[in-house]
Protein backbone atom coordinates (compact mmCIF):
# COMPACT_ATOMS: atom_id res chain seq x y z
CA UNK A 1 0.00 0.00 0.00
CA UNK A 2 2.83 2.38 0.94
CA UNK A 3 4.66 1.56 -2.30
CA UNK A 4 1.56 2.31 -4.37
CA UNK A 5 1.09 5.62 -2.53
CA UNK A 6 4.70 6.58 -3.23
CA UNK A 7 4.26 5.76 -6.91
CA UNK A 8 1.12 7.86 -7.03
CA UNK A 9 2.83 10.80 -5.31
CA UNK A 10 5.64 10.67 -7.87
CA UNK A 11 3.26 10.66 -10.82
CA UNK A 12 3.01 13.94 -12.70
CA UNK A 13 -0.48 12.92 -13.84
CA UNK A 14 -1.64 12.62 -10.23
CA UNK A 15 -0.52 16.18 -9.44
CA UNK A 16 -1.82 17.45 -12.77
CA UNK A 17 -5.39 16.30 -12.15
CA UNK A 18 -5.28 17.09 -8.43
CA UNK A 19 -4.32 20.72 -9.13
CA UNK A 20 -6.78 20.91 -12.04
CA UNK A 21 -9.61 19.72 -9.78
CA UNK A 22 -8.73 22.17 -7.01
CA UNK A 23 -8.56 24.97 -9.57
CA UNK A 24 -11.97 24.08 -10.96
CA UNK A 25 -13.59 23.97 -7.51
CA UNK A 26 -12.10 27.32 -6.53
CA UNK A 27 -13.17 28.91 -9.80
CA UNK A 28 -16.74 27.62 -9.74
CA UNK A 29 -17.40 28.42 -6.07
CA UNK A 30 -15.40 31.64 -5.79
CA UNK A 31 -15.75 33.25 -9.21
CA UNK A 32 -19.23 34.50 -10.01
CA UNK A 33 -19.28 34.72 -13.80
CA UNK A 34 -19.07 31.18 -15.26
CA UNK A 35 -22.47 29.80 -14.30
CA UNK A 36 -24.54 32.86 -15.13
CA UNK A 37 -27.12 32.50 -17.90
CA UNK A 38 -26.19 35.65 -19.78
CA UNK A 39 -24.48 36.77 -22.98
CA UNK A 40 -24.61 34.04 -25.63
CA UNK A 41 -26.07 31.36 -23.33
CA UNK A 42 -29.78 31.92 -24.20
CA UNK A 43 -29.03 31.66 -27.93
CA UNK A 44 -27.55 28.18 -27.44
CA UNK A 45 -30.66 27.07 -25.58
CA UNK A 46 -32.84 28.51 -28.35
CA UNK A 47 -30.80 26.67 -30.98
CA UNK A 48 -31.09 23.37 -29.10
CA UNK A 49 -34.84 23.85 -28.76
CA UNK A 50 -35.17 24.61 -32.48
CA UNK A 51 -33.11 21.53 -33.39
CA UNK A 52 -35.55 19.39 -31.38
CA UNK A 53 -38.59 21.01 -32.96
CA UNK A 54 -39.58 22.81 -29.74
CA UNK A 55 -40.75 26.37 -29.32
CA UNK A 56 -38.15 28.88 -28.13
CA UNK A 57 -38.14 32.50 -27.01
CA UNK A 58 -38.28 34.27 -30.38
CA UNK A 59 -37.65 37.67 -28.79
CA UNK A 60 -34.63 36.94 -26.57
CA UNK A 61 -32.45 39.17 -28.80
CA UNK A 62 -35.22 41.22 -30.38
CA UNK A 63 -35.23 41.25 -34.18
CA UNK A 64 -31.87 39.44 -34.26
CA UNK A 65 -33.07 36.37 -32.38
CA UNK A 66 -33.59 34.13 -35.42
CA UNK A 67 -30.23 35.13 -36.86
CA UNK A 68 -28.47 34.33 -33.56
CA UNK A 69 -30.15 30.94 -33.30
CA UNK A 70 -29.21 30.07 -36.90
CA UNK A 71 -25.66 31.15 -36.15
CA UNK A 72 -25.41 28.63 -33.30
CA UNK A 73 -26.82 25.84 -35.48
CA UNK A 74 -24.27 26.70 -38.18
CA UNK A 75 -21.18 27.04 -36.01
CA UNK A 76 -21.57 24.59 -33.09
CA UNK A 77 -23.81 21.66 -34.11
CA UNK A 78 -21.73 18.90 -32.51
CA UNK A 79 -21.65 20.68 -29.16
CA UNK A 80 -25.39 21.35 -29.31
CA UNK A 81 -26.28 17.73 -30.11
CA UNK A 82 -23.91 16.47 -27.41
CA UNK A 83 -25.53 18.84 -24.89
CA UNK A 84 -29.00 17.72 -25.92
CA UNK A 85 -28.00 14.08 -25.44
CA UNK A 86 -26.42 14.65 -22.03
CA UNK A 87 -29.33 16.87 -21.05
CA UNK A 88 -31.70 13.92 -21.26
CA UNK A 89 -29.73 12.34 -18.40
CA UNK A 90 -28.78 15.41 -16.40
CA UNK A 91 -32.03 17.34 -16.42
CA UNK A 92 -32.06 19.74 -19.34
CA UNK A 93 -30.02 21.25 -22.16
CA UNK A 94 -28.14 23.74 -19.99
CA UNK A 95 -27.08 21.00 -17.58
CA UNK A 96 -26.02 18.86 -20.53
CA UNK A 97 -23.86 21.69 -21.87
CA UNK A 98 -22.25 22.22 -18.47
CA UNK A 99 -21.46 18.50 -18.12
CA UNK A 100 -20.00 18.43 -21.64
CA UNK A 101 -17.78 21.41 -20.83
CA UNK A 102 -16.76 19.76 -17.56
CA UNK A 103 -15.61 16.71 -19.53
CA UNK A 104 -13.78 18.94 -22.00
CA UNK A 105 -12.06 20.74 -19.11
CA UNK A 106 -10.30 17.59 -17.92
CA UNK A 107 -9.64 16.43 -21.48
CA UNK A 108 -8.04 19.73 -22.46
CA UNK A 109 -5.85 19.68 -19.34
CA UNK A 110 -4.62 16.22 -20.27
CA UNK A 111 -4.09 17.04 -23.96
CA UNK A 112 -2.22 20.25 -23.17
CA UNK A 113 0.07 18.37 -20.78
CA UNK A 114 0.77 15.79 -23.50
CA UNK A 115 1.33 18.54 -26.06
CA UNK A 116 3.95 20.30 -23.93
CA UNK A 117 5.57 16.99 -22.99
CA UNK A 118 5.81 16.10 -26.69
CA UNK A 119 7.47 19.42 -27.48
CA UNK A 120 9.90 19.60 -24.55
CA UNK A 121 10.23 15.90 -23.66
CA UNK A 122 10.03 16.95 -20.02
CA UNK A 123 7.17 16.24 -17.60
CA UNK A 124 8.22 18.98 -15.19
CA UNK A 125 7.92 21.62 -17.91
CA UNK A 126 4.59 20.11 -18.95
CA UNK A 127 3.19 20.26 -15.40
CA UNK A 128 4.27 23.87 -14.79
CA UNK A 129 2.96 24.99 -18.19
CA UNK A 130 -0.33 23.16 -17.56
CA UNK A 131 -0.85 24.97 -14.26
CA UNK A 132 -0.30 28.30 -16.02
CA UNK A 133 -2.74 27.17 -18.68
CA UNK A 134 -5.67 25.91 -16.59
CA UNK A 135 -5.43 28.61 -13.90
CA UNK A 136 -5.76 31.31 -16.55
CA UNK A 137 -9.13 32.84 -15.71
CA UNK A 138 -10.39 32.62 -19.30
CA UNK A 139 -10.41 28.82 -19.33
CA UNK A 140 -13.04 28.53 -16.62
CA UNK A 141 -14.61 31.95 -17.06
CA UNK A 142 -15.56 31.24 -20.67
CA UNK A 143 -15.07 27.48 -20.85
CA UNK A 144 -16.76 25.56 -18.05
CA UNK A 145 -20.02 27.40 -18.48
CA UNK A 146 -23.11 27.52 -20.71
CA UNK A 147 -21.18 28.23 -23.91
CA UNK A 148 -19.38 26.22 -26.58
CA UNK A 149 -15.80 27.54 -26.66
CA UNK A 150 -14.24 24.71 -24.66
CA UNK A 151 -14.86 22.09 -27.33
CA UNK A 152 -13.18 24.21 -30.01
CA UNK A 153 -10.17 24.91 -27.79
CA UNK A 154 -9.84 21.21 -27.00
CA UNK A 155 -9.89 20.07 -30.61
CA UNK A 156 -7.46 22.82 -31.63
CA UNK A 157 -4.90 21.46 -29.15
CA UNK A 158 -5.79 17.82 -29.88
CA UNK A 159 -5.26 18.28 -33.62
CA UNK A 160 -2.05 20.23 -32.96
CA UNK A 161 -0.74 17.41 -30.77
CA UNK A 162 -1.18 14.91 -33.61
CA UNK A 163 0.31 17.37 -36.09
CA UNK A 164 3.48 17.67 -33.99
CA UNK A 165 3.64 13.91 -33.51
CA UNK A 166 3.46 13.53 -37.28
CA UNK A 167 6.19 16.15 -37.76
CA UNK A 168 8.44 14.23 -35.38
CA UNK A 169 7.49 10.83 -36.83
CA UNK A 170 6.79 11.31 -40.58
CA UNK A 171 6.64 7.55 -41.12
CA UNK A 172 3.59 7.35 -38.83
CA UNK A 173 0.91 8.43 -41.31
CA UNK A 174 -1.79 7.70 -38.72
CA UNK A 175 -0.80 10.92 -36.93
CA UNK A 176 -1.39 12.88 -40.14
CA UNK A 177 -4.86 11.36 -40.55
CA UNK A 178 -5.74 11.87 -36.88
CA UNK A 179 -4.60 15.52 -37.00
CA UNK A 180 -6.89 16.21 -39.95
CA UNK A 181 -9.87 14.24 -38.63
CA UNK A 182 -9.78 15.84 -35.16
CA UNK A 183 -9.73 19.29 -36.77
CA UNK A 184 -12.61 18.30 -39.07
CA UNK A 185 -14.68 17.11 -36.11
CA UNK A 186 -13.54 19.98 -33.91
CA UNK A 187 -14.77 22.73 -36.24
CA UNK A 188 -18.30 21.42 -35.70
CA UNK A 189 -17.89 22.03 -31.97
CA UNK A 190 -16.58 25.57 -32.51
CA UNK A 191 -14.56 27.35 -35.21
CA UNK A 192 -11.37 27.17 -33.12
CA UNK A 193 -11.31 23.43 -33.80
CA UNK A 194 -10.16 24.09 -37.37
CA UNK A 195 -7.04 25.94 -36.25
CA UNK A 196 -5.07 22.73 -35.82
CA UNK A 197 -4.81 22.60 -39.61
CA UNK A 198 -2.54 25.66 -39.61
CA UNK A 199 0.38 24.20 -37.60
CA UNK A 200 -0.03 20.91 -39.47
CA UNK A 201 0.34 22.64 -42.84
CA UNK A 202 3.35 24.70 -41.73
CA UNK A 203 5.07 21.70 -40.16
CA UNK A 204 4.62 19.75 -43.40
CA UNK A 205 6.48 22.58 -45.17
CA UNK A 206 9.39 22.02 -42.76
CA UNK A 207 9.61 18.30 -43.48
CA UNK A 208 12.67 16.96 -45.35
CA UNK A 209 10.66 15.70 -48.33
CA UNK A 210 10.29 16.89 -51.91
CA UNK A 211 8.27 20.00 -52.70
CA UNK A 212 5.77 17.89 -54.65
CA UNK A 213 5.16 15.63 -51.64
CA UNK A 214 4.75 18.61 -49.32
CA UNK A 215 2.21 20.25 -51.62
CA UNK A 216 0.41 16.93 -52.11
CA UNK A 217 0.20 16.38 -48.35
CA UNK A 218 -1.18 19.85 -47.68
CA UNK A 219 -3.77 19.63 -50.45
CA UNK A 220 -4.88 16.16 -49.39
CA UNK A 221 -5.13 17.37 -45.78
CA UNK A 222 -7.32 20.27 -46.89
CA UNK A 223 -9.64 18.04 -48.91
CA UNK A 224 -9.96 15.45 -46.15
CA UNK A 225 -10.61 18.20 -43.60
CA UNK A 226 -13.37 19.86 -45.64
CA UNK A 227 -15.53 16.82 -46.43
CA UNK A 228 -17.63 16.67 -43.25
CA UNK A 229 -17.91 20.43 -42.52
CA UNK A 230 -18.81 21.35 -46.11
CA UNK A 231 -21.54 18.70 -46.25
CA UNK A 232 -22.99 20.08 -43.02
CA UNK A 233 -22.77 23.72 -44.16
CA UNK A 234 -24.57 22.84 -47.41
CA UNK A 235 -27.27 21.14 -45.33
CA UNK A 236 -27.67 24.27 -43.18
CA UNK A 237 -27.84 26.55 -46.20
CA UNK A 238 -30.46 24.40 -47.91
CA UNK A 239 -32.59 24.22 -44.75
CA UNK A 240 -32.08 27.67 -43.25
CA UNK A 241 -30.72 29.82 -46.08
CA UNK A 242 -27.79 30.80 -43.86
CA UNK A 243 -24.04 30.54 -44.49
CA UNK A 244 -20.71 31.58 -43.01
CA UNK A 245 -20.70 34.62 -45.28
CA UNK A 246 -23.89 35.78 -43.57
CA UNK A 247 -22.31 34.98 -40.20
CA UNK A 248 -19.15 37.01 -40.89
CA UNK A 249 -21.03 39.98 -42.33
CA UNK A 250 -23.23 39.99 -39.25
CA UNK A 251 -20.14 39.95 -37.02
CA UNK A 252 -18.73 42.98 -38.85
CA UNK A 253 -22.04 44.80 -38.54
CA UNK A 254 -22.31 43.96 -34.83
CA UNK A 255 -18.76 45.01 -33.98
CA UNK A 256 -16.83 47.27 -36.36
CA UNK A 257 -19.92 49.05 -37.70
CA UNK A 258 -21.74 49.16 -34.36
CA UNK A 259 -21.23 52.64 -32.91
CA UNK A 260 -23.33 51.73 -29.86
CA UNK A 261 -20.74 49.17 -28.68
CA UNK A 262 -17.29 50.61 -29.41
CA UNK A 263 -15.85 48.39 -26.69
CA UNK A 264 -15.72 45.33 -28.97
CA UNK A 265 -14.46 47.19 -32.01
CA UNK A 266 -11.02 46.53 -33.53
CA UNK A 267 -8.16 48.87 -32.62
CA UNK A 268 -4.51 48.65 -31.64
CA UNK A 269 -5.28 50.14 -28.23
CA UNK A 270 -7.95 47.52 -27.60
CA UNK A 271 -5.60 44.76 -28.80
CA UNK A 272 -2.98 45.89 -26.28
CA UNK A 273 -5.59 45.93 -23.49
CA UNK A 274 -6.96 42.52 -24.43
CA UNK A 275 -3.52 40.90 -24.62
CA UNK A 276 -2.35 42.65 -21.45
CA UNK A 277 -5.38 41.45 -19.53
CA UNK A 278 -5.30 37.99 -21.16
CA UNK A 279 -2.06 36.85 -19.49
CA UNK A 280 -1.74 39.68 -16.94
CA UNK A 281 1.01 38.81 -14.39
CA UNK A 282 2.10 35.98 -16.69
CA UNK A 283 3.80 38.32 -19.15
CA UNK A 284 7.04 38.69 -17.11
CA UNK A 285 7.12 34.88 -16.85
CA UNK A 286 6.69 34.68 -20.63
CA UNK A 287 9.66 37.03 -21.13
CA UNK A 288 11.71 34.74 -18.88
CA UNK A 289 10.59 31.84 -21.08
CA UNK A 290 11.66 33.63 -24.25
CA UNK A 291 15.06 34.30 -22.69
CA UNK A 292 15.47 30.64 -21.76
CA UNK A 293 14.39 29.57 -25.25
CA UNK A 294 17.10 31.85 -26.68
CA UNK A 295 19.65 30.59 -24.18
CA UNK A 296 18.73 26.93 -24.81
CA UNK A 297 17.88 27.26 -28.49
CA UNK A 298 16.45 24.16 -30.12
CA UNK A 299 15.85 24.17 -33.87
CA UNK A 300 13.01 21.63 -33.76
CA UNK A 301 11.18 23.59 -31.06
CA UNK A 302 11.68 26.79 -33.00
CA UNK A 303 9.97 25.25 -36.05
CA UNK A 304 7.08 24.09 -33.89
CA UNK A 305 6.63 27.57 -32.41
CA UNK A 306 6.72 29.13 -35.87
CA UNK A 307 3.97 26.70 -36.87
CA UNK A 308 1.92 27.45 -33.74
CA UNK A 309 2.13 31.24 -33.87
CA UNK A 310 -0.24 31.95 -36.81
CA UNK A 311 -2.97 29.76 -35.29
CA UNK A 312 -2.42 31.32 -31.86
CA UNK A 313 -2.97 34.86 -33.15
CA UNK A 314 -5.73 33.94 -35.62
CA UNK A 315 -8.20 35.66 -33.29
CA UNK A 316 -7.02 38.97 -34.78
CA UNK A 317 -8.79 38.08 -38.03
CA UNK A 318 -12.15 38.25 -36.26
CA UNK A 319 -13.94 41.63 -36.35
CA UNK A 320 -14.35 41.90 -32.57
CA UNK A 321 -11.61 41.62 -29.94
CA UNK A 322 -12.35 39.96 -26.58
CA UNK A 323 -10.37 37.85 -24.11
CA UNK A 324 -12.63 34.87 -24.86
CA UNK A 325 -11.63 34.83 -28.53
CA UNK A 326 -8.00 35.68 -27.77
CA UNK A 327 -7.67 32.71 -25.39
CA UNK A 328 -6.26 30.61 -28.23
CA UNK A 329 -3.01 32.55 -27.67
CA UNK A 330 -2.70 31.34 -24.06
CA UNK A 331 -1.47 27.77 -24.81
CA UNK A 332 1.62 29.10 -26.62
CA UNK A 333 2.25 31.69 -23.90
CA UNK A 334 1.84 29.07 -21.15
CA UNK A 335 4.19 26.48 -22.64
CA UNK A 336 7.03 28.98 -23.21
CA UNK A 337 6.44 30.48 -19.75
CA UNK A 338 6.47 27.00 -18.22
CA UNK A 339 9.86 26.31 -19.78
CA UNK A 340 11.18 29.56 -18.33
CA UNK A 341 9.94 28.75 -14.82
CA UNK A 342 11.35 25.22 -15.00
CA UNK A 343 14.85 26.72 -15.22
CA UNK A 344 14.53 28.32 -11.78
CA UNK A 345 16.50 26.08 -9.42
CA UNK A 346 14.56 26.85 -6.24
CA UNK A 347 11.28 24.91 -6.39
CA UNK A 348 9.72 27.07 -3.68
CA UNK A 349 10.14 30.15 -5.84
CA UNK A 350 8.42 28.31 -8.69
CA UNK A 351 5.54 27.34 -6.39
CA UNK A 352 5.22 30.91 -5.09
CA UNK A 353 5.08 32.32 -8.64
CA UNK A 354 2.47 29.77 -9.71
CA UNK A 355 0.29 30.47 -6.66
CA UNK A 356 0.59 34.22 -7.21
CA UNK A 357 -0.37 33.83 -10.86
CA UNK A 358 -3.42 31.72 -9.96
CA UNK A 359 -4.55 33.98 -7.10
CA UNK A 360 -4.43 37.09 -9.28
CA UNK A 361 -6.53 35.22 -11.83
CA UNK A 362 -9.12 34.35 -9.20
CA UNK A 363 -9.21 37.87 -7.78
CA UNK A 364 -9.81 39.48 -11.14
CA UNK A 365 -13.13 37.62 -11.32
CA UNK A 366 -13.89 37.86 -7.63
CA UNK A 367 -17.57 37.99 -6.72
CA UNK A 368 -16.99 41.36 -5.05
CA UNK A 369 -15.36 43.04 -8.05
CA UNK A 370 -17.85 45.42 -9.63
CA UNK A 371 -18.94 45.11 -13.24
CA UNK A 372 -18.00 48.76 -13.82
CA UNK A 373 -14.39 48.02 -12.92
CA UNK A 374 -14.40 44.93 -15.13
CA UNK A 375 -15.71 46.99 -18.01
CA UNK A 376 -12.97 49.58 -17.56
CA UNK A 377 -10.26 46.92 -17.37
CA UNK A 378 -11.55 44.96 -20.36
CA UNK A 379 -12.31 47.82 -22.67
Amino acid sequence: MKIESLKLAKSFYFWLFLFATINLLIALFFVRYPLQLNGDAPSYLGAMQMMQGFDYDSQMYGDETELMVKTRILTTPAMLYASIGLGKTFGGEYNGMFVMNLIFYFLIVYVFFELVKTIYKNEKVALIASILFFTNYCLVNYGVTFRTDMGGWFFFLFSTLYGIKYFKNPAENKFFILAVLTASIGVLFKEYGALGMIPLGILILFMPISLFKRVYKIISAGILFLIVPVLYYVFVYLNFGFSYIDRYLYAIDATILNVDQPGINWSIILLIKVLGWLFLVGWPIFLLGLYQEYKNFNWTRFKIFVALLPASIAFMAWPGLTQRIAFIFVPLLAMISGFGLSKIKNKYIIILILISYAVVGYLTRNAYLSWDLLRIINF
